[in-house]
């Protein structure tokens, strides 16, 4: 661990920023998101246009983008239908809470590249989608991934922001190609994951069930993590709601090899659950249930005369007949 300290030379004049900007926003807000924030910061909260584009390196509407992203969020005061935008952004903004925002999935026609085209030259926010999520793919987008854009765009109704927030989350899983961002997209439209904060929400119980499942991986020692959403759901109930011990939880992943062969969550929870049901939260305890339940299968002695004579009694057909 190393420490530093600032140069006492330059702290004759400083800016403040929030505690949450780093703890919170510092992995999900994005490159230009912090840059305009620190412009912003330095300014004084006086936003311009040239002044902050120029100073930042990046184009007028990925400024507007950002501040729009901190009034959203809360970090700036202000009515986020003020915030610097062209007339075209401000009626998409408003269009995106009424009649884009759409539960269930949208039929999968794809536009097709005209109206792309026509798309792109009447909506400034969309320019700025292609042109940031070529930048981010680090190549110039084909017609079909275009269409794409369009139809999570317009169609599934997801804002630019929240497309840019998938982009960023496969970046981060090393899967940024796009049909991995399209199936992801479609996912989260089908949650009703269409603004900022329900993404940063979902990203944040992402996080959780993956980091569940690693350590799951570690804990039973498994070659690679499980994979589908009942691992992933299993394992944070594990770890995260019934705060599941180590020994434990190797001890269920034990058992369930004996009976079934590999790792299944549906039977480690059920193994765990009675477990809980019955208070055995220790090694020990798991052990003494366990050969109190042999105890339990094996025939009790007779305690009765009767159960005696029933014991002892011999079928008709089994007895020797007499020479």
């Amino acid at each position: 661990m190393a420490e530093y300290q600032w140069n006492a030379s330059l702290l004759r004049h400083v800016f403040i920023l929030p505690e949450e900007v780093a703890d919170k926003h510092l992995r999900l807000a994005g490159e230009i998101p912090l840059k305009v924030l620190l412009w912003l910061s330095r300014h004084g909260g006086v936003y311009e246009d040239e002044a902050c584009a120029q100073a930042v390196g990046v184009s007028i509407p990925e400024c507007r983008d950002a501040v729009r992203y901190w009034v959203q969020e809360g970090v700036l005061l202000g009515d986020e239908a003020a915030a610097p935008t062209t007339e075209a952004v401000k009626s998409k903004a408003e269009a995106s809470s009424t009649s884009k925002r759409s539960v269930t999935r949208p039929q999968a026609v794809k536009p097709q590249l005209p109206e792309v085209v026509d798309l792109r030259n009447n909506d400034a926010e969309f320019a700025y989608l292609e042109d940031e999520v070529g930048a981010r793919l680090g190549r110039a987008l084909a017609p079909a991934d275009r269409e794409t854009l369009m139809y999570l765009y317009q169609t599934a109704g997801m804002p630019a922001s929240v497309i840019l927030m998938v982009i960023g989350y496969a970046a981060a899983v090393k899967k940024l190609n796009m049909r991995y961002i399209e199936k992801v997209a479609l996912d989260w439209a089908d949650r009703d994951v269409l603004t900022i904060a329900a993404a940063e929400e979902h990203l944040c119980r992402l996080e959780r069930s993956q980091q569940a499942l690693r350590h799951v991986q570690t804990v039973c020692g498994l070659d690679k993590p499980p994979t589908g959403a009942a691992a992933f759901a299993a394992a944070e109930k594990w770890i995260y709601d019934w705060n599941t011990p180590d020994d434990i939880l190797r001890q269920a992943y034990e058992v369930c090899c004996q009976k079934v062969g590999k790792f299944q969550a549906g039977y480690m929870t059920r193994v765990l659950e009675n477990w809980r049901e019955q208070g055995a939260d220790t090694v020990q305890r798991i052990a003494d249930l366990s050969a109190d339940s042999k105890k339990a299968g094996k025939k009790a002695a007779p305690d009765s005369e009767y159960e005696t004579m029933v014991e002892q009694y011999i079928p008709i057909y089994k007895k020797k007949k007499k020479g």
